[in-house]
């Protein structure tokens, strides 16, 4: 009854001009959340970072326009309500954010000018902890109070139109890579740390908080009073309003197409894995962006972006990002090899303006991703080399420690014995512990053996799916999904060996490509062409480039990494379909069924979530595919997805103990 009175309402003060919108009911309705309790402390947990540097990580752009209306039309939002009896707050307001599982910041041009930074969680200085030379060529610092993870950008051009840009407002890297639980009042928050953010109910939050600005006369009146100042004239609101206008059709119509896709799709595929709190299918959303959205100007008779779309349908754990530096594959899949084809790459995923459309005056593959501070964000994770010296240590975003003042005190003759058991049952896979001597031996660092490539990194070990048996979805998506491409972009046919792509076969140009392929081959156009805006020299970009090639590879396989930090990082397996450290050490056919998530309370026994459901929290159904919570398996026998014995509960115990050391 509620939505029908929303959408009546509506009709009333806005006529009958919105009435083409597809699903008219759902596209009113603001989405349900969950209720927010401000807790009652927070703390970031020690991780080598300067409170300075962790500051600049978390709002420094990337070069994103991830929100799809200016910065300052964002900022004079209204909350998706229609019968209040009081003032409508703010879009913006950090319990509002807080509810799609964004973390608070507080404002400021910089750390030194934050305010209520105790509150927030900064609670010691760290002035000696690791930080870079970062410039502020486009850091603007936090001037209005926004959550980790997203940044203000000014002073660009649209690399497809040539004109100005306003000032812009898109995600950084910690959006998605920073964690945070809650125990008994008390925030936590983990840098590198998988988010537990629902991107889903933001987007639909927002795209309601539009269509009522744009119907409601009083709501529309109140944004431009915040956007143009209470004395503006008629014609400026006008102005305004034309704008406003202007740019929600142009994203309604490139909606409207992928809504069709997506609908055709659905019906082809029925009943998928869904999305939600601390879930989000990275790669067909990075996919459909470049190839889709990025190429929607592109449309010919010859060429239809549409047919790139891909159902988000296999969504995975944020995966966390500490030590990964290092790795001789850098992506969490193990398919990319250079770090700033990764970074690049998933700026651009997450709606960096990049042109992809043919033009006569050299812009295609502009863009504007911010290729120096991205480097700078590498730099800050990775530190220097911690092989260098015979140091054996990571000196970059380091893991975090268990908190045995919060968490309570780890039993060090239970893990001693568990030490026993990592090293009998998980060593095999996931390497020595990072503490130990071994793990820097030069049995697991390498030398990458292919041109251009030096220094040393950590190999790791790739499982085969049929070997794991842990859901496959995630794994297909680089193996089979495939890409139309227009002609102009000259892409050529890929020099396939031994399953790396590190190269296209000269003089040759394809219309259809793997999708591995395609994102690496476009990603480092548009690097070198802000190398070369940015007067790169040739050195400095094999640096940045992380001294390594373009290779990319899709397999189906996952990587175990080093399990320094696992304690922090829940839900389990790829696709967060385990709850605890616990249950994945128990029999795959015992674990939850179904559970939620978006409760974001820590349980300290069995390490991980409680997985209690609630209103507006995301449920997950491990019966469907893409969700699936089998392999990783200890149980009786032996096989496929089998990886260990049966482990009497004292060994369970020992083993979790000894994980929360690492």
């Amino acid at each position: 009854m509620k939505k029908i009175l929303i959408v009546l309402a509506l009709v009333a003060v806005g006529g009958y001009g919105y009435l083409h919108f597809s699903g008219l009911l759902d596209a009113l309705t603001p989405p349900e959340l969950p209720e927010y309790e401000a807790p009652e402390s927070a703390m970031w947990l020690n991780q080598n970072w300067s409170n300075d540097a962790r500051y600049w990580y978390h709002h420094t752009p990337q070069g994103t326009s991830t929100v799809p209306v200016p910065y300052e039309w964002f900022i004079a939002l209204e909350q998706p309500q229609l019968f209040a009896f009081s003032e409508i707050p703010l879009f913006k307001a950090s319990n509002y954010m807080a509810q799609f599982g964004f973390i608070p910041s507080p404002a400021g041009a910089n750390y030194a000018q934050a305010e209520n930074k105790e509150a927030a969680g900064f609670t010691e200085s760290r002035s000696g902890s690791y930080t870079v030379d970062y410039g502020y060529d486009y850091y603007l610092g936090n001037p209005d109070g926004l959550p980790v993870g997203f940044a203000l950008t000014r002073g660009q051009k649209d690399p497809v139109t040539g004109g100005n840009l306003p000032p812009q407002l898109g995600f950084t890297c910690a959006a998605c890579h920073t964690g945070q639980f809650t125990y008994q009042g008390m925030n936590i928050r983990i840098d590198g740390g998988p988010a537990t953010i629902n991107l889903g109910t933001f987007r639909k939050a927002l795209q309601v908080s539009l269509a009522y600005t744009k119907l409601i006369p009083w709501r529309f009146s109140r944004f431009a009073d915040r956007v143009l100042g209470e004395n503006h004239s008629d014609a400026e609101r006008q102005v305004l309003k034309d704008r406003f206008d202007l740019l929600l059709d142009s994203v309604r119509e490139v909606g409207e197409v992928e809504s069709a896709a997506v609908d055709k799709l659905m019906a082809e595929h029925g009943q998928i894995a869904a999305e939600g709190f601390s879930r989000l299918d990275a790669l067909n959303r990075i996919g459909n962006q470049v190839f889709f959205h990025d190429l929607f100007a592109a449309r010919s008779e010859s060429f239809d972006p549409a047919e790139n779309i891909a159902l988000n349908k296999v969504p995975v754990n944020y995966p966390h990002i500490w030590s990964t530096s290092w790795f001789d594959w850098v992506q969490y899949d193990s398919s990319i090899m250079r770090p700033m084809v990764r970074n690049a790459g998933e700026s651009l995923g997450v709606a960096a303006k990049f042109n992809l459309v043919s033009s006569d005056d050299g812009r295609l593959f502009d863009s504007t991703v911010l290729i120096k501070e991205l480097s700078q964000m590498e730099d800050l994770l990775a530190g220097p080399d911690p092989l260098e010296n015979g140091i054996n240590r990571f000196r970059g975003l380091t893991a975090p420690k268990w908190p045995q003042n919060i968490l309570g005190k780890i039993n060090n003759v239970k893990a001693r014995k568990g030490e026993l058991l990592y090293n009998k049952h998980c060593k095999s896979c996931h390497l020595p512990p990072v503490t130990s001597g071994e793990f820097w031996s030069e049995q697991y660092w390498r030398e990458i053996n292919l041109p251009g490539a030096k220094g040393q990194y950590l190999k790791l070990e790739v499982i085969p799916v049929d070997e794991i048996k842990t859901d496959p979805g995630q794994a297909e998506v680089l193996a089979t999904r495939m890409v139309s491409l227009p002609e102009s972009l000259e892409v050529p046919e890929p020099e396939v060996k031994d399953g790396w792509i590190c190269g296209g076969k000269v003089g040759t140009k394809t219309d259809k490509a793997p999708f591995a392929w395609a994102l690496a081959y476009v990603t480092q156009k548009a690097i070198n062409n802000r190398y070369d805006i940015r007067g790169i020299p040739a050195d400095e970009r094999e640096r940045i480039n992380g001294n390594r090639p373009n290779c990319v590879r899709a397999i189906e396989a996952y990587r175990a990494r080093p399990l320094n930090g696992i304690w922090a990082t829940a839900p389990y397996l790829h696709n967060g379909s385990v709850l605890s450290l616990h249950e994945m050490l128990v029999p795959a056919a015992e674990r939850a069924a179904k559970f939620c998530l978006g409760d974001r309370e820590f349980d300290p026994v069995k390490v991980g979530l409680t997985g209690g459901c609630g209103k507006g929290l995301t449920e997950v159904d491990t019966t469907i595919a893409g969700n699936f919570n089998s392999g990783h398996s200890f149980e009786h026998g032996d096989g496929p997805g089998v990886i260990g014995p049966e482990l009497s509960d004292d060994e369970r115990e020992a083993l979790v103990e000894f994980l929360k050391t690492l």
